[in-house]
């Protein structure tokens, strides 16, 4: 049953309304320390004339990518070529097959069969040595990822709350033949992304309550489950894969850090902003 609010607690609400309002204008105006403009999470999305003109469907992903920027070094590499697109799918095969029964070996519960609906995708340049810190590449913080992406460097990153996939632009990369080939780093990236993406989209954590660590650790115990036991790497390592400079068949079963103890160490952290 309605009943009608006395006057004066009316006023007070009308009152406490208009002063949240100046605020927001206020802040909504407001710049960062960067000293740039305000940013919201929506930043992190694609503008209309950064988006593909046609989006491309992955029939095993059951996701489109928006947006594909290539990186100038790597250009065959990253590139959306159909053998790119043949690694990117294959992957997210793998992953959606077996996904329910890691789950059911963890003893995990799910509210739904199927994911309800899955994300967006954006392919960026990710390497902060090469262009990973350009606009519009995955790691451009404090710029337009700083709302979803607190700190660096990132080789995936779902926001569940945009309902977006963000991941790093080389599904391939050389031999030692120099033939185009999946790169076991990008499949190790969306492996565990995938895990993010289905977990919260199969209501795993609708059950459980949401834990960021516990999420991350899931995708990792992922990733494990797939048979990757590589650790992810970072931008420096990722050069020297890119480049030759670490065997591949070698830098499957040692960190690369034994094999190139010059190279710089940096976070490729990949866990999700919700």
């Amino acid at each position: 049953m309605s009943r009608q609010r006395p006057p004066f607690v009316l006023g007070s609400r009308i009152a406490r309304f208009l002063a949240c309002t100046t605020l927001a204008v206020v802040a909504f105006a407001a710049t960062p320390s960067s000293g740039g403009s305000s940013l919201s999470r929506f930043d992190a999305l694609p503008r209309p004339d950064e988006r593909l003109t046609q989006p491309i469907w992955l029939p095993h992903c059951q996701m489109r990518i928006v947006e594909w920027r290539s990186t100038d070094a790597l250009r065959a590499e990253t590139s959306p070529t159909a053998q790119s697109l043949a690694a990117i799918d294959d992957t997210c095969r793998d992953a959606f097959d077996r996904y329910g029964d890691f789950l059911r070996s963890k003893r995990l519960p799910r509210l739904h069969a199927q994911p309800d609906f899955l994300p967006a995708i954006s392919l960026l340049p990710g390497n902060t040595l090469l262009d990973g810190k350009s606009t519009r590449a995955l790691n451009d913080i404090p710029s337009r990822f700083e709302a979803v992406a607190p700190g660096c460097c990132y080789w995936g990153l779902y926001v569940d709350s945009l309902n977006h996939l963000f991941l790093r632009n080389d599904p391939l990369i050389r031999n030692a033949a120099g033939v185009l080939v999946p790169n076991p780093r990008f499949v190790r990236t969306l492996t565990h992304e995938i895990s993010h993406v289905l977990s919260s989209r199969l209501g795993v954590w609708d059950v459980l309550g949401y834990d960021r660590q516990q999420d991350e650790d899931l995708a990792e115990e992922f990733v494990a489950y797939m048979g990757m036991s590589f650790p992810a790497e970072s931008s420096a390592e990722d050069l020297a894969y890119h480049r030759g400079r670490i065997p591949r068949a070698i830098s499957e079963a040692t960190p690369p850090a034994k094999l190139e103890p010059t190279l710089t160490t940096a976070s490729a952290n990949t866990s999700p902003q919700r």
